[in-house]
């Protein structure tokens, strides 16, 4: 005897699972976190974190005014390919930009290279990468054509990597179509 509600019934659950799936999921999936804006508000160097609390067994507390070092998310590392050259600008329309500090007392890092790439209207990840390096307040700019939908998301990537005092960082941050600057600052651990 067939039974064609058990299979509409089936149907009906798995279509209400995915549903729910997508509904509680993050946006990007990957942990990476929205950082775009329309680039009108001033660039201010981060402010230091709170100091971390001691650990259970610790015998002295972390000394005030370290920061918390910036972890690689999930994705980070796609695409990238070690020594991009140094460029100043990839073309024109949107920019990413951030400071880069040392996790011990939160002091700015000067003549770090930081790499970026992002997928454009000129070329995929291949195509748009440049390193470009910080200033004396840890400061790093980059001008590039507006980033487009990669895997359903415009997105972007930052890295330091090759700086031997420093663990290195991947991080691959979303952003709007619209936007026109990502921010993304990078707190780097020593090793």
């Amino acid at each position: 005897m067939r039974r064609p509600w058990l299979l509409g019934l089936v149907l009906v659950l798995m279509t209400a699972g995915v549903i729910a799936a997508l509904a509680t999921s993050e946006t990007s999936g990957t942990g990476a976190e929205n950082v775009g804006d329309d680039g009108r508000a001033e660039l201010t160097a981060p402010s230091p974190d709170p100091p971390e609390p001691a650990a259970p067994n610790a015998t002295a507390a972390p000394p005030a005014g370290n920061c918390k070092a910036t972890n690689s998310n999930p994705g980070g590392t796609n695409n990238y390919i070690p020594d991009a050259p140094e460029q100043e600008s990839l073309g024109d329309g949107f920019v990413i930009e951030g400071f880069v500090r040392q996790s011990l007392r939160c002091e700015p890092l000067e003549d770090v290279k930081v790499q970026v790439w992002l997928a454009t209207e000129t070329g995929g990840e291949q195509d748009n990468r440049a390193t470009v390096r910080t200033d004396g307040d840890g400061r790093y700019r980059i001008e590039t054509p507006p980033t487009v939908p990669q895997f359903g998301e415009p997105n972007i990537h930052v890295a330091v990597d090759g700086d031997r005092r420093f663990e290195p960082v991947f991080i691959r941050r979303v952003v709007d179509l619209d936007d026109k600057r990502a921010v993304v600052n990078l707190t780097l651990r020593q090793r």
